[in-house]
């Protein structure tokens, strides 16, 4: 994979993606999504025995020459909608294979691999932060980073206003986590980062060799060829003020800077700079990685950063959407149906969780990491379309998503994790340290009016004293066993002191039952 990263880097950074290609392009597949669709799906899934969607799609009696016919008289969004009906979707615990694909009389068993794209030859890796599953290994072919997250930004960016002089900065990790596809994605716009703030060093991640070869071969590589690229500089998640103080000098220098990072990350530097009576105004912030609730807009507003690119996706799929530049909401997003389609599948949330319309994701790209074919994302929210008159309604963007919620993932400093693992860790390793039995704990996220998400372990009542420090770092230190992403979260979120105990009875669902994570969630959007 690295030989094939080496081979394509050179063309990749010599030849910049301009806005103006970004648009020409966006617009061409706009126009032939039912060709693009049908491509793929022939390619990665028809003429792929192993493909875990053949299966459900036969199972609804859906062979390629109807798949095909489906398309091209009812359109793809409304074709895809049909065939989720019938059962054809995938839910999100499915496609982390943490359950087998059940419709009917049919049971077909998963690995997160089989979603693959089988005709692609990646260049470069990544992984999720989160526990969701045994963690997921997205490839990337540096076409796909072109062709979406590259175009994307570049409009963006220049929607945005953002100079090509203007210095800019990051404070993500190293691999496995985003830093170096952030690098790749914006050198590709001729907006290469100047600095690159990690919040977790190799000793406290223990990277495998391989990611630990990949950032530092990038790293050379991208120089060898041009690209100036900074090492990264590690800073705590606590020490926000020392990139609050960059950003502020880099705008008293140069007139101008660009900053991105987590949501929460994001909110933290601009807490700092309130702290510390530094100014912000000027700057470009471009975060995600979790929701931007009304209490994290208003602190980064605070600050004086008026410019903000809201990028909501996710590392299987890459940008989903990015920032609507004439919003009704602060977290608005255009969904980038060049790319994708975009459906809803009503389903229940839990146990006495009530129901939501959950957000259903289909690939167009033949150069997608992952084959997406209805598949769930774990996420709701208000979805609807409208003519706002920015400059992605111009390009014919125009479906909207805002207020945008996780119903199954706990998410904080951009790292997110889900059941699996968790259950075990509450049912079975805090008891067994620490006394009392299932039901005695359970994790909460709640949203502090400073805009910071927090999580809670809460601890009953009924368990007799415990250390709270000591509980704390054997929660996480049981999430973070096993692969080096699990690490990676679990040292964020006890660098980033995430993570406090409460000594209360934990939450009930309105059935009754205590489940091992409860979301205290915003009122339903719309």
């Amino acid at each position: 994979m690295y030989g094939r990263l080496l081979c394509g880097l050179r063309r990749f950074l010599n030849e910049p993606l301009t806005a103006a290609d970004a648009r020409e392009s966006i617009s061409a597949r706009l126009a032939n999504r039912e060709k693009l669709l049908i491509g793929l799906v022939r390619k990665t899934i028809y003429d792929n025995p192993t493909s875990p969607y053949l299966p459900l799609l036969r199972w609804a009696g859906c062979e390629f020459g109807d798949f095909e016919r489906l398309v091209a008289s009812t359109g793809v969004d409304a074709a895809l909608a049909g065939l989720a009906g019938q059962g054809v979707y995938v839910s999100a615990g499915e496609f982390k294979a943490r359950t087998p694909m059940v419709r009917g009389g049919l049971t077909v068993d998963v690995r997160e691999r089989d979603f693959d794209n089988p005709c692609l030859s990646p260049q470069v890796e990544t992984k999720t932060g989160g526990s969701r599953s045994a963690g997921t290994r997205t490839a990337y072919d540096l076409e796909f980073l072109a062709d979406s997250w590259s175009a994307h930004l570049v409009v963006a960016l220049e929607a945005l206003g953002v100079r090509k002089d203007a210095p800019y900065g990051i404070w993500l990790p190293i691999m496995p986590g985003a830093g170096p596809i952030v690098l790749l994605a914006y050198t590709k716009c001729g907006f290469a980062p100047t600095k690159w703030f990690s919040p977790l060093t190799l000793q406290d991640m223990r990277p495998s060799v391989k990611s630990r070869v990949g950032t530092r071969g990038l790293l050379a590589a991208g120089r060898l060829f041009g690209a100036r690229w900074p090492p990264p500089e590690y800073v705590a998640p606590d020490d926000a003020e020392r990139v609050a103080r960059w950003i502020h000098d880099q705008l008293r220098k140069h007139g101008a800077c660009c900053f991105n990072s987590y949501t929460s990350t994001a909110v933290r530097v601009c807490q700092a700079a309130a702290k510390a009576s530094l100014d912000l105004t000027g700057a470009v912030f471009l975060f995600g990685g979790e929701p931007l609730t009304r209490a994290k807009h208003e602190a980064i507003v605070r600050a004086g950063v008026s410019r903000y690119l809201v990028m909501y996706g996710s590392m299987d799929s890459g940008y989903l959407g990015l920032s609507c530049f004439s919003p009704q909401e602060c977290d608005e997003v255009h969904l980038f149906d060049d790319s994708f389609a975009f459906g809803e599948l009503t389903r229940q949330t839990g146990p006495g969780g009530g129901s939501i319309d959950a957000l259903l994701v289909s690939s167009l790209l033949p150069t997608t990491p992952k084959v997406l074919l209805n598949v769930e994302t774990g996420d709701w929210g208000s979805l609807g379309k409208r003519s706002c008159g920015c400059a992605w309604d111009q390009l014919g963007l125009s479906q909207h998503m805002h207020t945008i919620r996780s119903f199954d993932k706990l998410t904080s400093e951009g790292m997110s994790f889900v059941g699996g693992n968790l259950a075990r860790v509450l049912d079975e390793i805090l008891p067994r340290r620490f006394g009392g039995g299932i039901g005695d704990y359970q994790v909460v996220e709640e949203e502090e009016e400073t805009g910071q998400s927090r999580l809670s372990i809460l601890v009953s009542p009924d368990v007799g004293t415990v250390d709270e420090e000591e509980l704390v770092r054997t929660f996480l230190d049981a999430l973070s066993i096993g692969k080096d992403h699990h690490r990676m979260m679990a040292r964020m979120w006890l660098e980033a002191k995430t993570l406090r105990v409460r000594r209360e009875p934990p939450s009930a669902t309105d059935a009754g039952k205590i489940l091992p994570l409860h979301i205290k969630r915003a009122p339903r959007p719309g």
